[in-house]
């Protein structure tokens, strides 16, 4: 059996879990003010978290408010339009005082504060259990609050005992005011060997269903929380103000330059000032100079940025951590998978074919030729591509500079190019060089570039990046592009030059990532999802797998825009020349060859406001993915079965079919098609560990490891969850990182209990197990365990590196054309 931070909450022990809540419900008046009250410039209301913030430092306890979205039918019933809950009542007075000072500050002198004066009477004493509604063969269904404020209960008692870790002292937990647990205490912080890093564990639960579980579910983690000694990068902070019993505050941090020095500062929102003031407390000030070893207040660095310690506290870690779970809350049922022994997973393939690259790989390109444009400014860069050239097909490629294109097979050749001034960071009109390229297009044949770069992630980056130029330049003229970086020559001082293996590697990378672009694909996929010796999971018919991906790409102008790519795989199990790579093209609305579908996709915009995830954009959203799910069909042979792969984070609001509460009872991708006929499967994927439950250790008679503490990492298998409708499967696994050598310190020690001698292992990053849930909506012809199958056969055998992906092929390569646009996550203020 596998077991995982993920627990069922049995119906009979709920109430005496989650016990009560301090409930405001706020009325139809209420709402009629706060939707007056200014707002900032492009905001249609306030943000709920602008005032719950300030009530948290106010009170020193977890404090949220809800919109309607987020009530159950009977609040709204009686009359509730919105939702004030705390974890506290006794700070009723202080609240309303707070709630005052806060629209004040708002309004900024301009009207009169009433939202105190419309604040009920609370209920003091609000039972969760009252809002968990049972059904017989569904998830239970809670309003959006319960989901998101019910951890503090848990969370409160889950710090009542201090974590036992192997044999140091006993490890004290506080709760912080989001619900999170902190080893606070100066003895259990994370130092590196010079004393001058510092992180924090922090351990996080989250109230959840799963789909064929008739009661909720609570799902834990645990991090590794960074500290920013001085702010810097921080957007949180910690503040413990040193009240016996009280949660520690975390707050939003802003980090600018003084007006009058110029120097960068630390600052709490002003509002806060205002509340403390009116509230006569103290007030909560970041000095200009914090102490060198954390203390009462703790920045928290964004996780994104560099930091002397690395991040993770590793799998032994989870295992205590769940130990302290099912000693300190016993009524929690950890959720059993079992081993689906149905489905056997062909052997992983990562080297290239002896024989090399076949012509019939070019199939899927839906091009008759395929060429290769190794466009170079150094003699290494040249050297290292076609050194991985050789490799890829069997034999010595050396096409001249400037000259034709040297063949690799009857479908797939390769030419050279020298042009330092295309790929310079510092040119200013690239275009003027295109032509000198002399690039050999045409109708049947693709161009696919690979230019280097340069690059070294230690180094400071170019003020202008030649790569999102290319990348867009490139893709006008249809032309999918990839790059391989190349270090500067001179780098700064204590930056380690790349090893001659990390270079090895990003070549191999960047060649594979620029034919998976280009839709050459190897018969490696074709062996994955095969039948060979697995006749009940195995592909045994000619399909059409579809990825459909969507992204909302936070601009901060005009609105969010959202991204969707879509992307197809028509799939012959007998002929990899038959198969073929298609993605929708937006910019000629049909669609078009994979190669030409991301060079479109790179030379546009990113996303558009015109379609959403809620309301009526959703709906929109809706029915011009319908409209594309139909034409793709319309272009294959008639009957050919369709399987649609979904990310749950990010699609489960446009298809409300895809939602546990609703599974498979709304709105789901190829309604319109199954409605007419077809044979149209969902297949629906969650990677969300926070949802669905870290994978922790094995319980099993064989292969477990000597050392009783150390957790058992999962097996290569596809685990089934043994309770309600068995359509629910996990793919558990391991990281690339903690399967290498001496990757798997984080199973033999936490970060408190390694030996002396190995303490340059706090600077790496520990990895945990994780796993991703293969939910099957809609199996359509075929039989669940040949969906969930065939889903974890396309995620472990990559196309473009040497591990397994978090997707299914076709649902990874859209998402990875979003994450190779030149504007993805690109903010305005950058643009301009």
């Amino acid at each position: 059996m596998l077991i995982t931070l993920a627990y069922r909450v049995r119906r009979q022990h709920l109430d005496s879990l989650l016990g009560t809540i301090t409930a405001y419900p706020l009325t139809e008046e209420f709402e009629a003010v706060w939707e007056g009250l200014p707002k900032r410039e492009g905001q249609r209301r306030p943000r709920y978290s602008a005032l719950a913030m300030g009530l948290v430092a106010a009170t020193g306890r977890p404090v949220k408010l809800f919109g309607e979205y987020d009530l159950a039918e009977e609040e709204q019933c009686t009359g509730s339009r919105m939702l004030l809950l705390t974890s506290d009542g006794a700070f009723d007075d202080r609240l309303r005082v707070a709630v005052r000072a806060w629209e004040g500050h708002v309004r900024a002198g301009k009207g009169t504060a009433v939202l105190a004066g419309l604040l009920p009477t609370p209920e003091q004493a609000r039972s969760f259990a009252d809002f968990v509604k049972y059904r017989a063969g569904q998830v239970p269904a809670m309003p959006g609050w319960v989901f998101r404020t019910a951890e503090w209960q848990v969370m409160r008692k889950l710090a009542a005992q201090p974590l036992r870790v192997d044999g140091r002292a006993p490890v004290a937990l506080s709760m912080g005011t989001d619900g999170s647990l902190l080893a606070w205490d100066p003895d259990d912080l994370i130092v590196n060997r010079a004393g001058t890093a510092f992180s924090m564990h922090r351990v996080t639960a989250r109230l959840t269903t799963r789909a064929g579980v008739e009661d909720p579910v609570l799902c834990f983690d645990a991090h590794l929380s960074r500290i920013s000694l001085q702010g810097n990068w921080a957007k949180n902070v910690w503040i413990d103000r040193g009240e016996e019993g009280a949660p520690i505050l975390r707050l939003p941090i802003r980090r600018r330059p003084d007006k009058e020095t110029g120097e960068w500062r630390s600052y709490l929102d002003p509002a806060i000032a205002k509340i403390l003031e009116a509230c006569q407390l103290s007030p909560l000030d970041i000095p200009d100079e914090l102490p060198n070893v954390p203390g009462a207040i703790r920045p928290q660095m964004a996780s994104a940025r560099f930091h002397a310690l690395g991040s993770g506290p590793g799998p032994r870690f989870m295992l205590r951590l769940h130990e302290h779970i099912v000693r300190t809350l016993p009524s929690l049922v950890p959720l059993p998978y079992e081993v689906d022994k149905r489905i056997r997973l062909a052997r992983r393939v990562t080297s290239y074919a002896a024989d090399g690259l076949p012509p019939a790989a070019v199939g899927p390109s839906g091009y008759q030729q395929v060429t290769l444009a190794c466009v170079y400014g150094t003699p290494q860069g040249r050297e290292r591509m076609l050194a991985e050239l050789a490799e890829l097909t069997g034999r010595s490629v050396k096409p001249v500079a400037g000259g034709p294109a040297t063949p690799v097979n009857a479908r797939l050749d390769v030419i050279a190019r020298y042009c330092p001034g295309l790929l310079a960071h510092d040119t200013v009109n690239r275009a003027s060089f295109l032509d000198s390229l002399e690039l050999p297009l045409g109708e049947n044949r693709l161009v696919a570039a690979w230019l280097e770069t340069e690059y070294h992630p230690d180094a400071p980056g170019p003020e202008l990046d030649a790569k999102p130029h290319l990348r867009r330049l490139l893709g006008h003229l249809g032309i999918p592009t990839q790059f391989l970086a190349t270090e500067p020559t001179i780098l700064p001082p204590k930056v380690t030059r790349n090893s001659p293996e990390t270079k090895k590697h990003a070549a191999r990378a960047a060649l594979r990532d620029l034919l998976r672009a280009a839709g050459v694909l190897d018969s490696r996929l074709l062996e994955a999802v095969a039948a060979g010796g697995r006749p009940s999971s195995g592909l045994t018919r000619k399909c059409l797998l579809v990825g459909i991906h969507a992204r909302r790409q936070q601009t901060g102008a005009d609105g969010t825009p959202l991204v969707l790519t879509m992307v197809a795989l028509y799939v012959d199990p007998d002929s990899l020349v038959n198969c073929q790579m298609l993605m929708y093209s937006d910019r000629r609305l049909a669609w078009v060859r994979g190669g030409q579908g991301v060079a479109d996709f790179h030379a546009g915009a990113i996303g558009t406001t015109r379609f959403g995830r809620t309301g009526k954009k959703a709906e929109l959203t809706r029915d011009v993915l319908e409209a594309r799910l139909d034409d793709l069909l319309a272009l294959q042979p008639k009957g050919t079965p369709m399987v649609v792969f979904v990310d749950t984070q990010e699609t489960r609001t446009i298809w409300p079919g895809l939602q546990n509460a609703q599974l498979g009872a709304g709105p789901l991708p190829g309604d319109t098609l199954r409605d007419k006929g077809a044979d149209v499967a969902i297949v629906r994927l969650n990677t969300d560990i926070s949802e669905i439950g870290r994978p922790v250790t094995r319980r099993e008679k064989a292969n477990m490891p000597r050392d009783p503490g150390k957790p058992a990492a999962p097996d290569r298998k596809v685990y089934q969850l043994a309770d309600g409708d068995r359509r629910c499967w996990l793919f558990a696994g391991r990281s690339a990182s903690i399967k290498a050598k001496g990757g798997d310190r984080g199973a033999l020690s936490t970060r408190w209990t390694l030996p002396a001698g190995l303490t340059s292992q706090l600077a790496v990053p520990w990895h945990s197990y994780t796993g991703k849930e293969i939910v099957v909506v809609s199996p359509g012809s075929w039989a669940p365990e040949q969906l969930a199958s065939l889903t974890a056969s396309l995620c472990e055998q990559a196309l473009s590196w040497d591990d397994r992906t978090q997707m299914p092929v076709p649902l990874h390569i859209a998402t990875v054309v979003d994450e190779d646009h030149p504007d993805y996550r690109v903010s305005a203020e950058e643009e301009s």
